[in-house]
């Protein structure tokens, strides 16, 4: 299983908007993330700056999967009003992959 850390920004001034749509996420997409592998699925705001934590049986088959599974579609197009890209390009997701400590009692 692998974790994974990145970074996304909702538009300033929306950051309650963000909020509140998080307080009622689509129970299909919840199916979906179940379906391809999240085990885990944390976001964390500053700002507007938004930082995820996923687990993941194997991350790139799930994203491969949700890419084409309609309720992520539906979700992206329902948020796509209050999201920004990141600097330079059109990317909503800036991945960190330099992970420098993990600690683990379990």
């Amino acid at each position: 299983m692998g974790r994974h850390f990145f970074k996304l920004q909702c538009k300033p001034g929306s950051e309650q908007e963000y909020v509140e749509r998080h307080q009622a996420v689509f129970p299909d997409l919840l199916d979906a993330f179940k379906r391809v592998g999240i085990r885990s699925y944390s976001i964390f705001m500053q700002g507007n700056g938004l930082y995820a934590y996923m687990e993941a049986d194997d991350y790139d088959y799930a994203m491969a999967e949700l890419d084409k599974d309609p309720a992520n579609e539906r979700w992206q197009a329902y948020m796509k009003d209050i999201m920004l890209p990141f600097e330079g390009g059109t990317s909503l997701v800036q991945p960190v992959d330099n992970e420098v400590f993990f600690f683990d009692n379990k």
